[in-house]
């Protein structure tokens, strides 16, 4: 028994295989560096649009309800405040699943 290597692979394709997939390790392990910092943005984003979008969701329908009910302000002020809890439950629920 000898340690030297076979001739098995004379054009060197497991050699160049391997190389390929650790380049693509190290390209994997740079992309992960990056991502907490861009995750946390997304966070911030997501929370907002969900904020805004709770909101004016809200104050739409409320304008609905008040055109075709006639309670001028009411339906307006409810739905404003009912599209503020469901974005706060929202962003709640989203911030709860995240790691």
């Amino acid at each position: 028994m000898t340690e030297e290597p076979d001739d098995r692979d004379p054009d060197g394709k497991a050699l160049k295989d391997l190389d390929a997939r650790l380049n693509a390790i190290d390209a994997r392990k740079r992309q992960v560096k990056d991502a907490p910092a861009e995750a946390g943005m997304n966070a911030g984003y997501q929370a907002l649009g969900s904020l805004f979008g709770g909101i004016l969701v809200g104050l739409g329908l409320g304008w609905v309800v008040d055109h075709y009910v006639h309670t001028t302000p009411w339906g307006m002020l409810v739905g404003t405040l009912l599209g503020l809890v469901a974005a706060i439950y929202t962003i709640v629920k989203v911030g709860q699943d995240r790691p």
